[in-house]
């Protein structure tokens, strides 16, 4: 690869602090491992070189990168930050791997420490934002009483803090949070020991600043401060981990805390068609939080497709035909990624996909929807109509919504009619076990879409779903999205057995791919949340679901909030080489959201039959 003039001047950089702008598609990684290269050429020994990224899997590539540009084997330390800060734990304060708690272990410590702060811990939505709170405290610098909780009570927060840092004292052991915020206190405590590692090694280089947390920055700094030669390598643009603790503030600070440093912006994109990188620029230039880019396009333009549907089941039957299209054009499904900003907002797609017989996988597992214990329900419903009783289903059912029936009944009873014979000396309870019986029986005769509405309006299922809602304080539409999903999946169902028998096909589906997600991926479409896509790139995008309320979400209530939103979707529109799919629904009224407005495109101002119309020629001749 020939280096472009801002790319050797990054390269060529040796000595001082340096902060280089690396946009998508920029060659950074070219950059870091070329630069590496080029300190050694000029005589900088090996081992005094430090290359820090944010992943295991980002440290091997780019030492494989930098060990193909020589035959001679270099002793350059290529690492995680959790990887080198729990190395200088163990060295320093004998720290074992298995001192570390994590995954099912870290989460009974949890919930031991909400019980002893007097805290819901069957509450896994409040666990997690406990949870949460504290990984975000522990990223920061600053003291409890001065940390400032987003989601939850401060004074609760503190509580939790002592309960869960008591407990890992008492079984002697730490998170991977610890592994910085102890050897920050380390470094803060024993100076000789900070001294010591600062004389290990003379050179630093950063990837992705943009994801980097106070304490990480502050522990880079520290380190490197006897030298000041921290090479640091980022996109403020592509700063989207905030809810991990990212600060994309470091950067604009950068210069404050190094005065002298250099600025480099690698402002030649490779990867995106020149159309994107138009638009995207017109997007994040909305963002006042920001560096100011030049970013240009060495490639020609692309196709960009936005188009307007009635409602998620069109939306997803109309990408579906979009991809059989450029399959039969020549194209590889592998070179398919369909985008989308929660995975609740994927199941239609993921439905269509199945029904479609279309490969696909999922880069990380997916909340199964056909687990989802109001489907679970109504295939109990289903289930018990059609003459498939068990204690567990009618156990599940009975008293939802509440009709006051004993479990005892079941337990004794078995079944409705064993349940009757129980309430046979009790007038009320037989009167309702037997307008249960003769419900379910209506049931059995009716299609699955009409038993749903009969389940939900008339025997009150609705009622239940809304008082469940309430009890845990969410919204009651995002239960009921999940009975008109399901009514829109079982509509071509024409018997109960029929959806019984697709509701299991699905599960075991969505539960396969789950299982495999790690596994193989040739010659299949990927499916990934936007967070998850970034750092990849695709020949094809489709970004699902661009309306308000969901990109941005309708919990940004900020302008910090609705700028990290719009980096979220700068991050998405960028994985494409060559085509861009977006699409949104107008049901119910849903507004498209504003950043494709911002992104000040002229086929969104056309009719969305004609706009598509046009892509999809398009698409088949770039193929030919």
């Amino acid at each position: 690869m020939e280096l472009n003039s801002s790319q050797q001047r990054a390269v060529s950089k040796i000595a001082g602090p340096c902060l280089v702008l690396a946009g998508p598609g920029s060659g950074k990684t070219a950059v870091l491992t070329k630069r590496v290269f080029e300190l050694i050429k000029s005589g900088i020994q090996p081992k005094e070189i430090l290359v820090i990224t944010f992943t295991k899997a980002a440290a091997i590539e780019m030492k494989e990168r930098f060990d193909r540009l020589s035959d001679d084997v270099y002793p350059v330390t290529f690492g995680t930050f959790h990887s080198l800060f729990w190395g200088i734990l163990q060295k320093e304060l004998g720290y074992k791997s298995t001192d570390i708690v994590m995954g099912s272990a870290r989460t009974k410590l949890l919930k031991e420490a909400m019980e002893m702060s007097n805290l819901n811990s069957g509450d896994g939505v409040l666990l997690t934002a406990y949870s949460s709170e504290l990984s975000a405290f522990n990223c920061s610098t600053v003291f409890m009483e001065s940390y400032e909780p987003k989601f939850v009570e401060k004074t609760d927060l503190i509580a939790f803090s002592h309960a869960y840092e008591y407990l890992k004292d008492k079984y002697k052991v730490i998170d991977f949070d610890d592994m910085l915020s102890r050897t920050y206190k380390l470094f803060i405590d024993k100076p000789a020991v900070l001294a010591k590692w600062q004389s290990r090694f003379s050179y630093f280089l950063v990837d992705e600043m943009q994801d980097m947390n106070d304490i990480q920055f502050q522990l880079i700094r520290m380190l490197s401060d006897r030298t000041r030669n921290l090479f640091c390598v980022g996109d403020d643009d592509q700063s989207i981990y905030g809810f991990r603790g990212a600060n994309p503030r470091l950067m604009q600070s950068f210069k404050e805390v190094y005065p002298e440093a250099e600025e480099i912006v690698l402002d030649y994109n490779y990867r995106n068609p020149k159309n994107v990188v138009g638009i995207s620029g017109k997007l994040i230039k909305n963002n006042s939080a920001r560096f100011n880019k030049d970013i240009k396009s060495v490639n020609d333009d692309g196709i960009i497709d936005i188009c307007e549907y009635t409602d998620d089941v069109l939306e997803a039957k109309s990408i579906i035909e979009k991809i059989k299209g450029l399959i039969a054009k020549g194209t590889d499904y592998s070179n398919i990624a369909i985008l989308y900003r929660n995975h609740s907002d994927a199941r239609f797609i993921v439905d269509a996909l199945i029904n479609g017989n279309i490969p696909f996988y999922l880069k990380e597992k997916m909340p199964n929807i056909y687990s989802h214990f109001i489907i679970t329900d109504i295939e109990a419903y289903f289930q018990i109509a059609i003459g498939n009783s068990t204690k567990a289903r009618l156990l599940s059912i009975i008293n939802r919504p509440n009709r006051f029936i004993h479990r005892r009944s079941v337990e004794v009873g078995g079944d409705l009619n064993g349940m009757l014979r129980f309430y046979r000396d009790s007038p009320s309870g037989y009167r309702t076990v037997e307008a249960l019986k003769a419900d379910l029986n209506l049931i059995s005769k009716m299609s699955p879409a009409a038993a749903i509405n009969y389940i939900k309006n008339a025997m009150g299922y609705n009622m239940f779903l809304h008082e469940e809602a309430m009890k845990q304080g969410l919204n009651y539409n995002d239960y009921g999205q999940i009975l008109d999903f399901l009514i829109q999946v079982l509509k071509d169902c024409k018997t109960i057995k029929q959806a019984i028998d697709k509701l299991n096909i699905l599960r075991l589906k969505i539960d396969f791919e789950n299982k495999s997600n790690a596994g193989n991926r040739v010659d299949k479409i990927g499916l990934y949340t936007l967070h998850s896509s970034k750092g990849l790139e695709f020949d094809n995008v489709f970004i699902i679901g661009v309306n308000e309320g969901v990109l941005p979400t309708n919990k940004a209530d900020s302008k910090e909030d609705i700028e990290a939103e719009r980096r979220l979707f700068y991050v998405g529109i960028t994985r494409t080489k060559r085509n861009l799919y977006l699409s949104y629904t107008n049901k119910k009224n849903r507004d498209k959201s504003r950043f494709l407005v911002e992104l000040d495109y002229s086929a969104s101002n056309s009719s969305p039959k004609s706009s598509s119309k046009r892509a999809e020629t398009a698409a088949y001749s770039s193929s030919d």
